[in-house]
C-alpha cells in the first residue's frame, strides 16, 4: 500500500473533522433551541473561532489525526512484514485493511455524539490490527512475535534508551533475525548438550543467517535437493525440483575488505559447524543432517560436501515429514491403471516391484499404493532399515533392521515369515539373500512387495534380476512391475500463459 494513498484520506479526514463530528455532539442541541437563541449565537461566532458552542476542538482534532497516523503505521508495518514473509495475499491484505478504516471512520463522523463516535474510529484501526497480528504469531517463529511481554519489554526499553532511561531487557540475537526458519542439528550418537554445542557455534558465525537464507529459499522453491558448486571464480547455486537442476545463481568470487571469503564461503562454513564436519578440511567427503521448520513445517536435511578439481561441492538434499498424498486419485493416475494396480497389491501371491526414477516420488507413490491395499483382511508386514525410515501407515505392522550395526533384512524375515503373514512389504532390497528367500516363500501363498529405482519398468526388472537370484524363481513369482514418476502440478489459481520458444 503505497503512502500516497494516505495524503487524500488525512485531508478528507480533518475536513470532516472540522466541519461535522467535532461539532455533532454541540450543534444537535443548537438545533433544538429557539431562533432568538440561534440568532444570538450567529452573532456571538463573529467574536471567535469556537463560538459559544464550542464548533471547532482543537483537543478533538489531535485525538482523531493521532489515530490517523497511528493507522499509517500500522498499515505500513503490516505490508512491509507481509511482504518480508511472502504473503501471497498481501495487496487483497492491504486494501481490506484500509477499506475497513476508511469506511469505519467515515461512519463514525455521523455519529453526533463524540465520545460514541471517537471509540468506533479507534476500534476500525484496533481490531483488523490484532486479528493480523493474531494470525502472523501462529505462523512465524517464538523470536519473530510481536505484542508479547519479551516484545513489549524491547520496545518500551528502546524508547526509554532515547531519552536516557536504561531498562534491563533481553536483546534479540543477529541469529534470530533474518528469514523465518528454524535449523537444528540431529544425530541419533550424539547427545543433546554436543547437538546444542553444535548450534550455538553455527549460530555465532559471521554465515548462519546466510546459511539459513540459502535453505529457506530452496524450501520456498519446492526444492528437492541444494547444490553448491564452489570454484575459484564463482559459486553456482542450484535447485533439484521433480528430478530436474535448474541455475539459481551464479556468484562472482568476491570478498568484503578485510575479509578473506565470500558470504557463501561464510554460509559453507556455518553449515559444516552445524553438522559437525571440519571447516578447514575442503576436500574429503563430511556430512551430517539437521531439521530445517518453516511455519510448523519440519524439513528433514542431509548435509554432504567434496572436494573437487576446481573447489569444492556442497548438497543439501530436503524431505518432509508428512506425506502429501492419501489416495491414487492424487497422485493423477486414471481409473484403469487403479484398477490394474490394485489386482497386483491385493493377490493372494507373487512378487510385485513398484520402481520410479530417482527424485521422481518413489517413497511418495510407495506409500500411496499401499495405502490403497487391503490392509484390514489380510496381515501385512513392512520391513526397513532404521536408518532409513519410511512413514508408518495403519494396519501395517513395522519392523526394522539396523545396518549401521551390520543387519540385513535377512536379519528379521525368516521370523516374519514364521509368523505367516499374508503380504510382505520389502522397501529396499539389499542383497540376493533376502530376495532368494522372499522368492521361495511366494511358494507359500505370500505376496511380497519392493521398490527399486529405475527408469522405467524393464530397468526395474533388471536391476532385480542383477542381483543374480534364482532366475526360475523369480520368472514364475514375479506379477508384475510399475514405474511411475511424479511431477508437480501447476497451481490452477496462480499458473500463467506463456508461448514456449
Amino acid at each position: 500500500m503505497t503512502r500516497c494513498l494516505f495524503i487524500p484520506c488525512f485531508l478528507l479526514i480533518v475536513f470532516l473533522t472540522a466541519f461535522s463530528a467535532f461539532a455533532a455532539d454541540d450543534a444537535a442541541a443548537d438545533d433544538k433551541l429557539p431562533a432568538w437563541i440561534a440568532a444570538e449565537g450567529a452573532v456571538a461566532l463573529k467574536d471567535g473561532w469556537l463560538g459559544p458552542g464550542n464548533y471547532f476542538s482543537i483537543t478533538k482534532i489531535i485525538l482523531f489525526i493521532v489515530i490517523f497516523w497511528l493507522f499509517v503505521y500500522t498499515a505500513d508495518w503490516i505490508n512491509r512484514d507481509a511482504e518480508h514473509r511472502h504473503v501471497e495475499e498481501r495487496e487483497t491484505q492491504n486494501l481490506n485493511f484500509f477499506l475497513v478504516y476508511v469506511i469505519g471512520s467515515a461512519a463514525a463522523f455521523y455519529i453526533p455524539i463524540f465520545w460514541v463516535a471517537y471509540p468506533v474510529t479507534v476500534l476500525v484501526w484496533i481490531v483488523p490490527t490484532i486479528i493480523y497480528v493474531r494470525e502472523r504469531n501462529k505462523v512465524v517463529q517464538e523470536h519473530e512475535k510481536v505484542w508479547t511481554h519479551d516484545h513489549l519489554a524491547l520496545v518500551t526499553a528502546t524508547l526509554l534508551s532515547k531519552v536516557g532511561i536504561k531498562m534491563k531487557v533481553q536483546k534479540r540475537a543477529v541469529y534470530e533475525g533474518g528469514v523465518p526458519v528454524e535449523v537444528k542439528p540431529t544425530s541419533k550418537k550424539l547427545d543433546k548438550a554436543t547437538l546444542d554445542a553444535r548450534l550455538i557455534l553455527s549460530r555465532n558465525s559471521p554465515g548462519f543467517n546466510d546459511f539459513r537464507a540459502y535453505v529457506y529459499d530452496g524450501i520456498l522453491r519446492n526444492a528437492d535437493s541444494i547444490m553448491f558448486d564452489f570454484t575459484p571464480q564463482n559459486t553456482l547455486v542450484r535447485h533439484q525440483i521433480d528430478g530436474v537442476w535448474i541455475e539459481i545463481v551464479n556468484v562472482p568470487r568476491s570478498t568484503e575488505k578485510g575479509k578473506q571469503k565470500d558470504k557463501l564461503e561464510f554460509a559453507l562454513e556455518a553449515g559444516k559447524m552445524l553438522v559437525g564436519a571440519n571447516v578447514e578440511d575442503r576436500r574429503s567427503r563430511q556430512g551430517g543432517t539437521f531439521t530445517a521448520t518453516v511455519q510448523k513445517t519440519k524439513y528433514n536435511c542431509e548435509f554432504m560436501s567434496q572436494g573437487t578439481q576446481t573447489g569444492e561441492a556442497v548438497a543439501i538434499q530436503l524431505s518432509r515429514d508428512k506425506v502429501a498424498f492419501k489416495s491414487l486419485e492424487d497422485v493423477g493416475m486414471n481409473p484403469v491403471f487403479q484398477d490394474k494396480l490394485r489386482t497386483n497389491l491385493n493377490a493372494k501371491k507373487g512378487l510385485f516391484i513398484i520402481s520410479a526414477p530417482p527424485a521422481n516420488g518413489l517413497r511418495s507413490s510407495t506409500d500411496v499404493f499401499i495405502r490403497s491395499s487391503d490392509r484390514f483382511t489380510r496381515d501385512v508386514t513392512a520391513v526397513e532399515d532404521e536408518q532409513n525410515k519410511y512413514n508408518d501407515i495403519e494396519n501395517v505392522l513395522m519392523m526394522r533392521y539396523d545396518s549401521s550395526k551390520g543387519e540385513t533384512p535377512i536379519t528379521l524375515l525368516p521370523d516374519i515369515f514364521f509368523k505367516e503373514p499374508h503380504a510382505v512389504i520389502l522397501r529396499d532390497m539389499v542383497n540376493t539373500e533376502s530376495l532368494n528367500l522372499c522368492l521361495k516363500e511366494i511358494n507359500n501363498s505370500r505376496l511380497i512387495i519392493t521398490t527399486v529405482r529405475a527408469k522405467d519398468a524393464a530397468e526395474a526388472i533388471l536391476r532385480i534380476a542383477a542381483m543374480k537370484a534364482d532366475m526360475q524363481l523369480f520368472a514364475a513369482g514375479l506379477n508384475g512391475v510399475i514405474c511411475q514418476r511424479l511431477i508437480r502440478k501447476l497451481c490452477p489459481d496462480c499458473k500463467e500463459p506463456f508461448q514456449p520458444s
